[in-house]
């Protein structure tokens, strides 16, 4: 082997291994500890959800890109993340029920580029979202969203159909639900997010 070659190898398999080491691992558990969310931030974000001792949600990327080119979740550096907590109630006039409950636990994730991920775990759901601190107008490209499960469970699926017009993304979210299996669910049909048996 050349000098050259082995200098280069010397330098590139440190880097590579110090860069596997900086991905950082948090924890986040429901009020009543059932559901709990792992987010792992580094070369990527992902994040996980157990409920109990079933894994519900395996390690599943997620990221937003901007026009400018920029991946929101790639690459991160995390700058701070801040716990939080809430259990209050707020009333509801037009719901089944006079008073809801909002109780969960957060966590906030800081990161370099002025941008963050707010995790949140209710007892009975695991929630994330983006948001950024960035100047000005932005516009998102595209959404990396992933669900991966461990099987292939059952789901109930309410399809985007209003038969009244054919406008197919009016909805009066009284869709019928279908109760199949997740390899089942099409890409291309339009649909609310599907609620998994646990």
């Amino acid at each position: 082997m050349k000098p050259t070659i082995l200098l280069l190898l010397c330098l590139v398999l440190p880097l590579s291994f110090v860069s596997a080491q900086s991905a950082k691992t948090y924890q986040l558990s429901s009020p009543d500890g059932k559901i709990g969310i792992t987010v792992t931030a580094g070369a990527d974000v992902t994040w996980s959800v157990k409920h109990g001792e079933t894994e519900v949600v395996l390690p599943s990327e997620i990221s937003i890109t901007l026009d400018n080119g920029e991946v929101l979740g790639k690459n991160v550096s995390v700058k701070k993340t801040i716990p939080a907590s809430a259990d209050e109630t707020f009333n509801t006039p037009f719901y089944k029920k006079t008073q809801v409950r909002n109780n969960y636990n957060q966590l906030t994730i800081n990161f370099k580029g002025d941008y963050g991920l707010v995790f949140r775990a209710y007892n009975d759901g695991a929630a994330y979202r983006f948001f950024t601190q960035k100047k000005g107008e932005i516009i998102i490209l595209n959404e990396e969203a992933n669900f991966n499960f461990k099987d292939d469970d059952m789901a109930f699926l309410p399809f985007a159909n209003d038969y009244r017009n054919k406008d197919k993304f009016n909805s009066s979210f009284e869709s019928h639900y279908d109760h199949i299996s997740i390899s089942a669910i099409k890409k291309i049909p339009l649909h609310f997010c599907p609620y998994w048996l646990i």
